[in-house]
């Protein structure tokens, strides 16, 4: 990325962002559930956020790795699948 303009590198980093990171809230709406309950899978360590900001505060943002998600969807898919037989 040397050499490239910042209006270049900023558009790379968005593309990048989209096509590979969720937010907590996207991750939610992914396997239909609440806020809490991703902080929950998270605490539990069943889903492992890729980068945190605010690390050492309350309000911490959590961002994921959208594969590990559709990954872990498709497990809680199959499971509630099972449960409901």
């Amino acid at each position: 990325m040397i050499g490239m303009n910042d209006s270049l590198i900023k558009q790379r980093i968005a593309a990048d962002l989209d096509e590979y990171v969720l937010s907590q809230k996207k991750v939610a709406e992914i396997l239909n559930m609440s806020n809490q309950g991703v902080s929950n899978l998270v605490r539990d360590r069943k889903l492992i956020p890729v980068y945190i900001f605010n690390q050492n505060d309350a309000r911490k943002i959590n961002l994921f790795y959208k594969k590990d998600i559709i990954d872990y969807q498709e497990k809680l898919t199959a499971f509630r699948e099972l449960r409901n037989k």
